[in-house]
């Protein structure tokens, strides 16, 4: 085990594992929607009032293409495809990130709960913050989910919910919609709740789409579902995070046939059948990236929970002990902007990519 400690102004005032991985998703479009909250109305639970991410440092300039001036651009779709896309292009741009909502979401709404968004409501020129995506050069593009004939809540086709589109197509048109459109060639996905489990499957189905991969609250999902299966098999070796709180009320409820953790997983953190499931899916994640299978007790511990890391730390699992299923919740208790987490990450993985390829 290794323990780090935050700063002090950083301190706070039996289920087979691949089917339990993702049977909570039933809460987040798998099951009867008039039954549960969407991630929206957990959200508001936790949001006072809008907040700004926190500053992080400007990356390297490159020599690719910028916008002549920050830029909003709203509605736009790709030729077979209904999603409508929301784009935030800041001058300084030289890389992107696709985000994809939760059941029932909209992209504003997840553009708020990250920070972009002043207030929560439709996107509008006046209520963007541009300040994080100025400094950190990134493209913002979020792209708002389906819903079937008859159903509420739009969501994902990520095995468990069903959208009634072909969103993995999708994905792949998107990433190469805004490589080609915007000039840029690092472009990431990442997705919270049922967008998190997409952003699971795209790793395991289209992994060469996008250069990394993030999850929020998204356990990785199985195409057997509802019956177990094997480890996926990703395309390439992407780098892949997932973070997930230890007090997830949306996730552990509908892992039905609960599997009890035993003490040397409940010594690590692994307290509920969702925590063990995901960690069966982070050992075969690192097995097919590097052929590494890690141990439990290898995790890093700093006050919000443990962190598993593989493959050169490419390979991430990250449990805010504390943390809800909201955004909102995730931050208050990891005691970081998950936007400023995950273009860590992805900083992260670019440079080791670039050590392993001698740049």
């Amino acid at each position: 085990m290794h323990i780090q400690a935050f700063p002090a102004t950083l301190r706070p005032a039996a289920l087979p594992l691949a089917a339990a991985a993702c049977l909570w998703l039933t809460a987040c479009g798998g099951g009867s929607v008039a039954e549960t909250p969407t991630e929206q109305a957990q959200a508001l639970a936790f949001k006072g009032s809008a907040r700004a991410p926190k500053p992080s440092p400007s990356p390297p300039a490159t020599n690719l293409p910028a916008a002549p001036a920050n830029t909003l651009q709203t509605g736009i779709t790709i030729p077979g495809f209904p999603h409508k896309l929301t784009v935030y292009r800041p001058a300084t741009a030289t890389k992107a990130i696709v985000f994809l909502h939760g059941h029932g979401g909209n992209t504003w709404q997840l553009a708020y709960d990250l920070g972009f968004n002043r207030v929560m409501a439709p996107q509008s020129a006046k209520n963007v913050n541009w300040d994080w995506l100025a400094r950190n050069g990134i493209i913002a593009v979020f792209a708002q989910g389906q819903a079937l004939p008859a159903k509420q809540g739009a969501t994902w086709n990520n095995y468990v919910s069903d959208s009634g589109q072909d969103d993995v197509g999708f994905l792949k048109a998107l990433s190469t919609y805004v490589r080609s459109q915007y000039g840029v060639t690092d472009v990431s996905l990442s997705g919270h709740s049922a967008g998190g489990a997409m952003t699971a499957r795209m790793w395991c189905e289209a992994t060469t789409s996008y250069d990394a991969y993030v999850s929020l609250a998204g356990p990785m999902p199985s195409a057997t579902y509802p019956r177990p299966g094997p480890p996926c098999l990703p395309q390439a070796p992407a780098p892949y995070y997932i973070v997930v709180g230890g007090k997830d009320s949306a996730l552990p409820r509908f892992a039905l046939g609960e599997v009890t953790p035993t003490p040397q997983e409940m010594a690590v953190g692994l307290s509920n059948t969702i925590l063990i499931s995901e960690w069966a899916r982070h050992q075969g994640r690192s097995n097919a990236v590097c052929g590494e299978t890690p141990v439990m007790e290898d995790e890093t511990v700093d006050p919000s929970g443990p962190t598993w890391n593989a493959c050169d730390a490419r390979i991430r699992y990250r449990i805010v002990t504390n943390a809800d299923h909201p955004i909102a919740s995730l931050e208050q208790y990891a005691h970081v902007r998950m936007v400023d987490l995950i273009a860590e990450f992805l900083s992260q993985s670019e440079h080791t990519a670039g050590l392993a390829a001698g740049r």
